[in-house]
């Protein structure tokens, strides 16, 4: 079955839409605040990445099962770490909004659709790409360290349980 990334399109928000919506709940179930109390990606947000040309889907076996967004730095909240950035040239880009069907939990495409999101980073130009995660969400800790991401420090969004680890590849 052929796996691949490719720019999300407005005819996919309504899939962008039933997988985050459903990684919400699954965060929910595994005890974890992160993107609960409505901080999560909404579909306005995600319409945002979509004409912004920086959102990106996973497809595999024809049908569309992960989401993805590359945003360009700088970041206030990425400025604000307790910690240190690795080689800062101020030029980055931060993995944002990682979700992953529901249906094809457990297959590696999570692994997969971090590995195509340093690639596609790569071809933007970007050669310090970040991402951040909830110290709870374990499953995406190791995800992003297979990736080959250092841990930096924490960050902190301005909300409730807006804790995260902030981990860094420079490329």
């Amino acid at each position: 079955m052929m796996t691949y990334t490719r720019k999300a399109t407005a005819d996919d928000i309504p899939a962008v839409m039933e997988i985050i919506t459903a990684a919400i709940a699954y965060l929910a179930e595994q005890g974890s605040p992160q993107w609960q109390a409505n901080q999560g990606p909404t579909e306005s947000i995600i319409t945002e990445d979509v004409l912004a040309e920086r959102g990106y889907v996973l497809i595999f076996d024809q049908t569309i099962v992960g989401y993805v967004a590359l945003v360009a730095g700088p970041d206030p909240i990425y400025e604000a770490i307790e910690g240190t950035w690795s080689g800062v040239s101020g030029k980055y880009i931060a993995i944002h909004r990682v979700a992953v069907s529901q249906q094809v939990r457990g297959q590696g495409l999570s692994q997969t659709l971090m590995n195509e999101s340093v690639k596609w980073s790569q071809e933007l130009g970007y050669t310090d790409i970040r991402i951040d995660t909830y110290p709870k969400n374990m499953i995406m800790q190791k995800v992003i360290q297979r990736a080959g991401f250092s841990y930096q420090g924490m960050i902190h969004f301005p909300f409730e349980h807006g804790e995260r680890f902030a981990y860094q590849l420079i490329k």
